[in-house]
């Protein structure tokens, strides 16, 4: 009996993990081989993707002549690529960018999601700044598959309905690791 209860066990677990792995991230997005045994962490954004993120966002703000900064967290909230355009020199901007990423690595939704919070409930914004969280858009969890691999964040640039931080931080996920979620829809001002 107990040696039907282990295999029982055993076949359960091998079917979890089964289902786990084919609910991971593409191997081409995440570090993989020894680099990821030695981390312990197989669906961590790589560094390949990370500048290729970054850069097919900032390829978008320089044909808007605008500048901005990327960050880009792996899933643990730790920097793997930043890239600073000239132009987009200041503290705030390269703070913002950070602060973006962030808060979007701990809360696991897009950071605009926070700015829309406080837009509906104004006296929510010194609870956010306590927290640690940005509340503002431009801030994304990457997605490969259904798994996070990392986290983006764009600042500097000045934000438009047609264009800003969150909307290229979002075309760039999309054309280079595949579908994201659907960013947050603007909610329509207060009365």
């Amino acid at each position: 009996m107990k040696l039907h209860l282990a295999l029982m066990s055993a076949a359960a677990l091998a079917l979890c993990i089964g289902g786990a792995a084919a609910q991971g991230a593409d191997p081409k997005h995440v570090m993989t081989g020894k680099a990821a045994e030695d981390v312990g962490e197989f669906n961590m954004i790589n560094s390949v993707t990370a500048r290729a993120i970054a850069d097919a966002c900032l390829r978008e703000v320089a044909k808007r002549n605008l500048s901005a900064i990327v960050v880009i967290l792996d899933n643990f909230g730790y920097k793997v690529y930043q890239y600073r355009m000239d132009g987009a020199a200041r503290f705030t901007a390269v703070s913002t960018s950070e602060m973006l990423a962030n808060t979007s690595y701990l809360t696991r939704r897009a950071s605009s999601l926070r700015l829309y919070n406080i837009q509906r409930e104004p006296f929510q914004q010194a609870w956010e700044f306590g927290m640690g969280l940005f509340p503002n858009a431009g801030g994304l969890p990457i997605y490969s598959g259904k798994q996070i691999i990392g986290f983006i964040g764009v600042g500097g640039m000045v934000t438009t309905p047609e264009f800003g931080d969150e909307i290229c931080a979002h075309g760039a996920l999309t054309e280079i690791v595949g579908p994201q979620p659907p960013a947050p829809p603007i909610p329509p001002a207060r009365n």
